[in-house]
């Protein structure tokens, strides 16, 4: 069984099931949407989109999990999960992409280290000039 494990902090906004929301949303914390979603996203915390929810937007935040059904691009610093109710259709750039049995994903992952400071070429290039 796929569960989610609980983010970090609390949700700051939350667009409702009910609620349509054509826009930009820029937010230092965390998202939830339940309604319908048009247009940006940009967040430092991580976003939560409900399984009766629609969004069609690129979006930009820690990290994402999907319940419901995304159209657009994704760049998260962490990890993308998108849950067996859950569908997205676009570009994927995480450090971590997990799609439980039942997802369904359509589109390019680009998967990125996790760096800690310290990019993948570089410690690769640092491996490279002690060997010589």
């Amino acid at each position: 069984m796929f569960k989610r494990k609980k983010t970090e902090g609390k949700t700051s906004s939350i667009i409702g099931r009910e609620a349509e929301f054509k826009g930009t949303v820029i937010d230092k914390g965390s998202l939830r949407i339940d309604g319908k979603f048009e247009g940006e996203i940009q967040t430092e915390g991580s976003i939560i989109i409900g399984k009766d929810s629609v969004v069609q937007a690129n979006i930009k935040a820690k990290s994402v999990f999907i319940g419901g059904k995304v159209i657009g691009d994704i760049d998260c610093e962490e990890k993308v999960e998108l849950s067996s109710t859950g569908s997205l259709e676009g570009k994927v750039k995480a450090s971590d992409l997990t799609i439980a049995e039942g997802g369904f994903f359509n589109g390019e992952c680009r998967m990125t280290p996790t760096t800690h400071g310290i990019t993948l070429e570089k410690d690769f290039l640092s491996e490279e000039k002690k060997e010589d």
